[in-house]
């Protein structure tokens, strides 16, 4: 019984990027590079005149009548809904992974990682799960984190991140309490209620999540 085989399409403007990528999928049976493209103008006409399930594209690709990076991506799933997304990119950007995922890419492997990641991206891509090389699930596992810090910092009132601020910052309870002119107890009781919302549960674990998120929770930035 013949095995069926994917259909992949390259698209980067880079020869070495392109021929490291074509030998990668050379490596899997079940995946049959059809065609490679340097620029969007080529790669839509490639499209149009080979289709194929699964597209692996550089983000940044200038040159061609299309556009590159975002723009590309929503021509491309405007015109072809039904063609799987693998991104590639060596912007280490949170937010950029972020946008591509909300644009339902979620096929996406860093240029600094290895390219054997990119047949595990297309057989992924092909069947509708998500796979991220290593750099680029660092880079949305930092930025989910920073979402839930910001999350959890915008709970705290006005005086319980002035309360932080200081104690990060280096102040004793008693230092701030005559500092704000409020008694120890307040000042206290304001400071532990402000570490429960941020999920932590002693002076350690405020410092460590202080130097984590690189600033003084609630310091303005």
């Amino acid at each position: 019984m013949e095995v069926s085989r994917v259909r992949v399409v390259v698209a980067d403007d880079h020869p070495v990027i392109r021929m490291g990528i074509e030998s990668a999928l050379g490596e899997v049976p079940t995946l049959t590079h059809i065609g490679s493209a340097q620029n969007s103008t080529e790669l839509v006409a490639l499209l149009d005149q080979q289709p194929c399930q699964v597209l692996i594209t550089d983000y940044a690709m200038p040159g061609g009548d299309y556009g590159d990076g975002l723009e590309l991506v929503d021509f491309l799933r405007q015109r072809y809904p039904s063609l799987a997304i693998v991104v590639m990119t060596g912007i280490e950007m949170p937010s950029l992974i972020r946008m591509l995922m909300a644009k339902g890419i979620h096929a996406i492997v860093g240029k600094t990682d290895s390219l054997a990641h990119v047949p595990m991206a297309v057989q992924a891509a092909y069947v509708g799960r998500k796979y991220l090389s290593p750099s680029i699930a660092a880079l949305a596992e930092a930025d989910k984190a920073n979402q839930v810090s910001a999350s959890s910092i915008a709970k705290l009132s006005p005086r319980e991140r002035e309360v932080l601020a200081l104690f990060v910052g280096g102040a004793t309870i008693s230092e701030i309490a005559a500092s704000l002119e409020r008694s120890k107890q307040t000042v206290s009781t304001q400071k532990i209620r402000a570490m429960a919302k941020l999920g932590v549960s002693n002076d350690a674990e405020l410092f460590r999540y202080a130097e984590e998120f690189g600033g003084t929770p609630g310091a303005s930035r």
